[in-house]
């Protein structure tokens, strides 16, 4: 995606813009958002449960958290990087009933054999 608080370059714009539900401005403004609290361009496991964390404070999401990072991490590197993030969100926040059942059977089926 480049270097932080750099512009999405316009081939990835056009991705995001086919793959999300969001406008070139959300987009815009969650990429700002994104490359603040994560300068590097990925969020790891680590710092995911942190802010997990902070949006739950109530009891331990670390284990909840870990299986939401793993759905978000779509090519499974370890990371989260912009993409996997705005496009996991579009899903969970503006995705049709369908794409949001997906995404919760994935989140659930642990070892991906596609069973719960």
């Amino acid at each position: 995606m480049g270097k932080a608080g750099s512009k999405i370059a316009p081939e990835v714009m056009t991705d995001l813009r086919a793959n999300t539900e969001f406008s070139d401005q959300e987009i815009l403004d969650w990429y700002k958002g994104f490359q603040k609290d994560c300068p590097s361009g990925k969020l790891s496991v680590e710092e995911f449960k942190k802010m997990y964390g902070n949006i739950f404070p109530v009891g331990d999401a670390s284990k909840f958290s870990a299986h939401v990072f793993r759905t978000f991490d779509a090519n499974g590197d370890g990371t989260i990087d912009f993409r996997e993030f705005i496009c996991a969100l579009s899903v969970t926040s503006r995705g049709k009933l369908e794409q949001k059942l997906k995404w919760a059977f994935t989140m659930y089926d642990l070892d991906g054999d596609g069973y719960i």
